[in-house]
């Protein structure tokens, strides 16, 4: 026998198998991933998804996602962003709150910091496991088509809203990814020629809930959604004026919209809680408790904005922005005006932001506080 010590294999020959993914997947659910699967980056499965990007593209439904221009080609090659990459692991986190003006998923602490610090832990597994692998966390800010890549790597299906749908826990689940260089040596949790027979939605059957029940009607058919009509798109991408017609149909939604997911069946019951040990859920963002009140966030200050938007996603939506969409949503409102909203509204129509003004006026023809004795109207 030889004394000298084995030769370590080379980065780019490495190698996870069935039994080290099942390791990882007891790391990761014991840091809070719920479910993780892998898919190898040359599965045919993704060329569905990236025709989809093509199309999207095309028609220009991107609007003001200026970012998705910039990195459409990295999406469909991901492999760009690390060289030598081969595999993607997959992980599910699910999320829950209370139903309001702001979306579910906002309402917790940051998604994008919480995924990552858990991904760390299964990225340190796997580089014990495999010295000299190279990866890369990918949560959401990352261009990978990551909804494909959790169907192909057998963690759920999407529906007719677009939304992954995991068995058992609905859509209300998060992604996060680990791109990583070792090759996967298992089976397909999805098999080529299923990811590529039908559409990825035939487990709806002919429930078309979702697309009828969205408020702007954004959805141009199953899968097919147009986010220059989204209410999520309008509230959070969107920085220009909002048109009346869309906004007439926002209600009070200032930051997201759930309707698509809460009309899904999949989401009804609590199976998904019986399901989720308390460790995988999302906690709240620490300090005081963000009860939204439209009012203030009408007239918010920036310290003030801040503090409410600090430690979750909503720090994406600038303050004059959710502002706008407070006063917009204030407008909505079918309720007697009460003093509080007419002094906002009153405060937005001498702002010197043209958005601003916009929907405070908008806010104050639908109020009825133009017609009030001693408006600016008589």
């Amino acid at each position: 026998m030889s004394d000298e010590a084995p030769t370590e294999r080379p980065p780019s020959d490495q190698a996870i198998d069935p039994p080290l993914l099942e390791r990882l997947a007891s790391v990761a659910q014991a840091r809070g991933l719920l479910r993780l699967g892998i898919v190898r980056l040359d599965h045919p499965g993704f060329a569905p998804a990236r025709d989809a990007l093509d199309r999207f593209h095309a028609a220009g439904k991107h609007g003001e996602m200026g970012f998705m221009t910039r990195t459409r080609a990295i999406r469909r090659d991901p492999a760009q962003m690390l060289p030598g990459a081969r595999s993607l692991l997959v992980a599910l986190v699910p999320y829950d709150a209370e139903p309001g003006p702001i979306a579910r998923y906002a309402r917790s602490s940051d998604y994008h910091t919480v995924i990552h610090g858990r991904l760390m832990e299964v990225e340190a597994a796997l580089r014990d496991a495999l010295p000299g692998v190279r990866s890369l966390i990918c949560v959401d800010t990352k261009p990978v088509l990551e909804r494909a890549a959790a169907m192909l790597a057998g963690l759920g299906f999407l529906g007719k809203s677009g939304c992954l749908i995991a068995p058992g826990l609905g859509s209300y689940v998060l992604l996060g990814a680990l791109l990583v260089t070792a090759r996967w040596t298992g089976a397909d949790a999805l098999a080529p020629e299923e990811a590529l027979r039908g559409a990825p939605w035939d487990a709806c059957g002919d429930c078309r809930r979702c697309l009828d029940a969205c408020p702007t009607q954004a959805f141009d058919g199953p899968g097919d959604l147009d986010p220059r009509r989204c209410v999520s798109y309008l509230t959070i991408e969107h920085r220009g004026p909002i048109a009346d017609s869309l906004a007439d149909r926002l209600g009070e939604r200032i930051a997201g919209c759930d309707v698509c997911q809460e009309v899904c069946p999949y989401n009804a019951g609590a199976a998904r809680f019986r399901l989720t040990p308390e460790a995988a859920w999302i906690p709240p963002p620490p300090g005081r408790a963000r009860d939204v009140d439209l009012v203030a966030l009408a007239t918010v200050g920036n310290s003030q904005h801040r503090a409410f938007v600090k430690h979750t996603a909503l720090r994406r939506i600038p303050r004059r922005h959710l502002r706008r969409n407070a006063l917009l949503a204030l407008g909505n409102r079918e309720t007697p005006l009460r003093a509080a909203e007419r002094a906002a509204i009153t405060r937005g129509l001498e702002d010197r932001e043209p958005q601003i003004v916009a929907a405070a006026e908008r806010a104050a023809r639908r109020r009825g506080l133009l017609d009030e004795p001693g408006s600016s109207a008589d």
